[in-house]
């Protein structure tokens, strides 16, 4: 089925829906909430939101600064990615994701911080075509920490034998990574059997978990993206992997 663009503002969260997330198909980030939400099984629902093309409802009613995600549940409003993934998991879970021991819980959250301010910048420098030589040696300097943290935990995930928060939180991206390798050379220099084997065996078991298989775009989804992305286009064309339809709202014209 086609990608609708909506102008109508969308009606309210119906009673019985705990949760809606505001998303976006194509967001690293958003996917985080969409990730613990089915994590936990919590019934929600997704509302998407064209980022080139903000309704003025959103801002002006869910989130000013019109990013992704932002979470709904009894009539509050949550953003930021983080903070809303620890809200489902903490409202939602059984029992939280992240580890109960507070030495493992500060090191995952560590993770977490160098991820941010070593990988992901670097990354984006890839997918708008600005890396310079210093990037690929800043990634592979935050990977090689990363499986040194999985292989001091086991060998499995990142703090221990099952997925916990900072797996799913970190995820997203080497979703994408895995996709693009193939048609952007200069990934391989930090993803690959052979000179990233434990990161590369982390990625393979991650795609087997089922919070990953319902919420992740395929393969050649993810390149056609990418590659669309240098002049700054969101292209949500074939974002529908499900054939239900896809319904992203935009600014009113």
């Amino acid at each position: 089925m086609p990608v609708e663009q909506v102008q109508a503002k969308p009606p309210a969260k119906p009673d019985d829906v705990p949760l809606r997330i505001y998303s976006n198909p194509i967001c690293p980030y958003a996917q985080r909430a969409r990730l613990i939400a089915a994590a936990t099984g919590v019934n929600f629902e997704v509302i998407n939101i064209h980022l080139k093309k903000k309704p003025e409802w959103y801002l002006s009613e869910i989130n000013p600064y019109g990013l992704v995600p932002v979470i709904e549940h009894n009539g509050h409003i949550i953003r930021e990615s983080a903070v809303a993934f620890d809200y489902i998991d903490e409202v939602f879970g059984d029992k939280s994701l992240w580890p109960t021991d507070p030495y493992k819980k500060a090191r995952a959250k560590l993770v977490l911080n160098d991820f941010g301010s070593q990988f992901t910048s670097n990354y984006y420098k890839y997918y708008f075509r600005k890396n310079d030589d210093e990037t690929s040696v800043t990634i592979l300097k935050f990977i090689k920490s990363l499986e040194k943290e999985i292989t001091d935990n086991g060998g499995l995930f990142v703090s221990g034998p099952e997925v916990s928060a900072i797996d799913l939180l970190i995820w997203p991206w080497f979703e994408r990574l895995d996709a693009s390798v193939d048609i952007i050379p200069e990934f391989s220099g930090f993803y690959s059997q052979d000179k990233t084997p434990v990161l590369y065996g982390w990625v393979q078991r991650m795609f087997k978990v089922d919070a990953v298989k319902q919420t992740l775009l395929p393969k050649e989804v993810h390149q056609h993206i990418f590659q669309n992305a240098k002049d700054g286009t969101h292209d949500y064309s074939r974002v529908d992997v499900s054939g239900k339809g896809v319904k992203i709202y935009v600014k009113q014209e």
